[in-house]
């Protein structure tokens, strides 16, 4: 038999997966406007602004025939499917765009920063697992910069003033790094699309994540719970731009997230813009300018 205790720290794990619920959907619908965006190059040089000054690319997109995609559990993920999107649509969506109305934008970035620097010992344990020893120097870096001259991560000096820019990693990073596959497609309650190895992921850094240790339940539910949200509003009404382009919206957000973690596998060493869904602190504060080649001699005439 359990005891008290015991089902208490169940009952707190299980709310914070759920409360994360908006760091995994907005990773879903960042990843599907990368896809697009990468597809409207028509593979043209893209110029990107770095804090090195302006890289030409060459892209290469990459395309997957969805008749290949091996969706096993289809006859589950579906009713899910159907049931998460009337939560997103009702309920999240709506009270996602109210808060971006309400709360200014540097607080909203101040309070991703905030989480961000919260989670450097993750990324720190997990690049070392990789044997990343100059990104988990940065990890380092970053946290005690940020947690001092930042005041506790609601900037990011670091960045902005040392040139440490986030270097994130996930346990599904460090899993990958293992040749660890990502299994089958999985869409989980309220939790969204995923698979196996990176649901495993999610709830392993729910669980292990420092919120813990700076508050004690049910605070640090509500603090993941805050920061899901806050990473959410951003994208919120990606989720119903693209819902709006199929007929068929499970397989058309199947498709774009198994596109998505194949070119990602496949490329892993290329500039990313977006994150997978369980990494989504990847690119919480990146911003870079991308243009076409084209545009910019657009420009320059």
């Amino acid at each position: 038999m359990l005891d008290s205790n015991t089902l208490n720290s169940l009952k707190k794990y299980a709310s914070s997966l759920y409360l994360i619920s908006f760091l995994v959907i907005s990773g879903c619908s960042s990843n599907n406007i990368e896809q697009a965006e990468s597809e409207s190059t028509n593979n043209q040089d893209i110029v990107i602004e770095t804090s090195q000054g302006k890289q030409v690319l060459t892209p290469t997109v990459v395309t997957y025939d969805p008749v290949t995609f091996d969706d096993p559990l289809e006859s589950i993920n579906r009713p899910i499917f159907a049931f998460n999107d009337v939560i997103y649509r009702y309920l999240f969506i709506p009270v996602s765009k109210g808060y971006d109305t309400v709360v200014p934008d540097p607080v909203q970035t101040g309070v991703g920063n905030f989480f961000s620097n919260l989670r450097e010992p993750l990324n720190l344990l997990n690049n070392l697992a990789q044997g990343e020893g100059k990104k988990s120097g940065t990890n380092l870096g970053r946290f005690l910069i940020n947690s001092t001259v930042g005041l506790l991560g609601l900037f990011d000096p670091a960045d902005a003033w040392f040139d440490l820019p986030e270097q994130t990693a996930t346990i599904g990073d460090t899993l990958e790094s293992y040749d660890v596959g990502y299994g089958n497609y999985l869409v989980l309650p309220i939790l969204g699309q995923s698979d196996f190895r990176n649901a495993f992921s999610t709830i392993s850094e729910s669980i292990l994540s420092p919120v813990h240790v700076i508050s004690d339940s049910p605070q640090s539910t509500y603090l993941q719970g805050l920061d899901g949200f806050n990473d959410f509003v951003p994208t919120a009404p990606t989720y119903e731009e693209l819902r709006a382009q199929s007929d068929d919206p499970y397989t058309f957000f199947r498709n774009m997230y198994l596109q998505s973690v194949l070119r990602d596998s496949e490329y892993k060493g290329a500039v990313q813009f977006s994150p997978s869904p369980a990494n989504n602190e990847k690119n919480r504060n990146q911003k870079a300018d991308v243009t076409t080649e084209q545009d910019n001699q657009s420009s320059e005439n």
